[in-house]
């Protein structure tokens, strides 16, 4: 057998990982790369075969070579080449025989078969083997070439077909999920807990409803990352959040989990020592941080319940939780002997609202907000002091105003200095915009449309708008929609799906490349987002869509 990749050797393959099965191998497969593997027992034509081909412009970027079909099948149980170029006359093990027990295994790469001879039985094997050519030596590099696109687009289409029924499967998992974490949280908020509908829903769900350990976190910038990382989809959000749970936690057994007011709560059955639990919270926190930047506090209370005492157990750990310093300084950080008030600076910030200045506004929220920090501590319970303070100032000075609507209120189970202080400074902007909607303000929305319009592919959220054009996100999302029609978000994706649309029909850049242009990261996520908009997956669109190229000379 030839090289396999610079610098690999048959041997390095042999040891590299043990036979897995299909189904396994199959799941692990990269949706952007592909295999091939070439089996020929004559090394100038899998060297030739190799040599002829632009593979990376087929998206093949592995090559593997064989020399027969004994070698050739050891390599399909380690590797999973979607593709395979199969002699049919070989030692050892022919190419049919080969073909055979590929298909027994059940193994789905597409094939390709080369022959010197046409003879039925080859001809048979090959459809039995789900084959997509059948080229006689000696073969034109032409019609290789051809053939090698057919099965790369057969191979796409499939991809495509197995994930359009995953994807309705996962919506269908997804949708019981819900209801039955919707359930939980009914049952648990109600003045006198429903324990009955909590035994049912665990029942339901196959775990115990005695003997189980519970975990407590709260978010601490979850409305940042759905809004910059996640494009406001808060589902997708909770879809990662979930993955990463059933990643980390698997090892202890079963568990379940749930939202309840601002908090994740995952029960975990007793089997484990509490030991082995705190280090896979510990575990949890920071993979959820690595992988989606989630930053959470959390409470564990090393003690086991039943299902009745749920709530009892939630609320130990958020007396856990709120004892929490939300300054960087850390647990040990020594409690300052002053206090900080807010409520000194009411007349400052009345003035400011009758003036109608923003970045005063600001700049009064701002130096707060520092002043807290340089405490070096600062409790997420002394937080929520703050929070009630600042909750009835607001109140107060809408009273004063003689606004007509009720003020927003800033959240108790904000853990985020920045984030508290921004969601503040937004509350403050929202009244003074309530207060009148001139011109100048029917012009400011212009300006977000023509700059969003202007920087399609740029990192855009409510909150990046806010903090560029001084507007609260609330009143952008309000004026835009009366403006335009449609919210902030739909206009950006329809802006960047008829910018996508447009790229595959007249380009040959990559689906990547196209999702990358317009500010996807993720480009499955964006092959999602492509697919909801026009009902088809940016490769079926190229495929359909793709405007042909113009002729040179005459």
């Amino acid at each position: 057998m030839g090289p396999v990749l610079p610098g690999t050797s048959k041997a390095s393959l042999m040891r590299r990982r043990p036979s897995l099965c299909p189904s396994l191998i199959n799941r692990r497969r990269s949706v952007n790369r592909m295999k091939v593997l070439i089996v020929d027992d004559e090394e100038h034509v899998r060297e030739g075969v190799e040599l002829a081909i632009d593979w990376p412009s087929h998206q093949v970027t592995g090559i593997l070579l064989a020399e027969d079909g004994v070698e050739a099948l050891e390599i399909v149980r380690r590797e999973a080449p979607e593709l395979i170029i199969c002699d049919m006359s070989m030692p050892r093990m022919d190419g049919p025989t080969f073909l055979e027990k590929l298909r027994a295994e059940g193994w789905d790469s597409k094939v390709i078969v080369l022959s010197g001879y046409q003879e039925f039985r080859y001809a048979k094997a090959t459809l039995l083997a789900q084959g997509v050519d059948y080229l006689l030596k000696p073969f034109k590099i032409d019609d290789l070439n051809k053939a090698v696109s057919k099965a790369v687009e057969a191979i796409l289409e499939s991809r495509e077909n197995r994930s359009e029924e995953l994807r309705k499967n996962f919506q269908v998992h997804e949708a019981n999920t819900l209801l039955q974490e919707q359930k939980m949280a009914t049952y648990l908020q109600t003045d006198s807990v429903n324990h009955e509908g909590v035994r049912q829903v665990l029942q339901e769900v196959g775990f115990p409803v005695k003997d189980f350990y519970l975990l407590l976190f709260l978010p601490r910038n979850l409305a940042a990352i759905v809004d910059r990382s996640f494009m406001g989809d808060e589902a997708l959000f909770m879809f990662s959040v979930r993955n990463i749970i059933k990643d980390v936690l698997r090892p202890l057994g079963r568990f379940y989990f749930f939202r309840v007011d601002s908090f994740f709560c995952v029960l975990i059955e007793g089997e484990a020592s509490a030991l082995d639990v705190e280090y896979h919270k510990a575990k949890l926190e920071k993979s959820w941080l690595s992988t989606i930047k989630l930053d959470t506090f959390s409470g564990f209370i090393r003690k086991k319940y039943v299902y009745t005492e749920i709530l009892s157990g939630i609320k130990e750990a958020r007396t856990e939780i709120v004892q929490a310093n939300i300054l960087d300084g850390g647990a040990d950080a020594a409690k300052p002997n002053h206090a900080v008030t807010f409520i000194d600076r009411e007349i400052l910030l009345l003035e400011a609202l009758r003036k109608r200045d923003k970045e005063h506004m600001a700049e009064l929220i701002g130096s707060f907000v520092r002043e807290l920090r340089q405490l070096g501590y600062l409790s997420l319970k002394d937080l929520q002091h703050y929070t009630m303070e600042v909750n009835l100032l607001i109140a107060r000075i809408s009273r004063q105003l003689h606004q007509e609507h009720q003020a927003e209120t800033l959240s108790l189970w904000i853990s985020d200095l920045e984030e508290w202080g921004k969601e503040l400074t937004h509350i403050f902007w929202l009244m003074i915009e309530s207060e009148g909607e001139g011109l100048a303000s029917l012009q400011s929305i212009h300006a977000i449309q023509h700059y969003i319009s202007s920087n399609i592919g740029a990192e855009i959220s409510l909150t990046s708008l806010a903090e560029r054009f001084h507007f609260s996100p609330q009143y952008i999302s309000k004026k835009f929609k009366e403006t335009y029609g449609t919210t902030v978000m739909n206009y950006l994706t329809g802006l960047r799906m008829e910018k996508a649309k447009s790229l595959l029909s007249h380009s040959d850049k990559t689906v990547l490349e196209v999702s990358r242009m317009l500010g996807y990261e993720d480009d499955n996520y964006f092959g999602k987002v492509f697919r909801k908009f026009t009902g088809e997956s940016p490769t079926q669109y190229r495929k359909h869509h793709k405007a042909p190229r113009p002729r040179m000379g005459g």
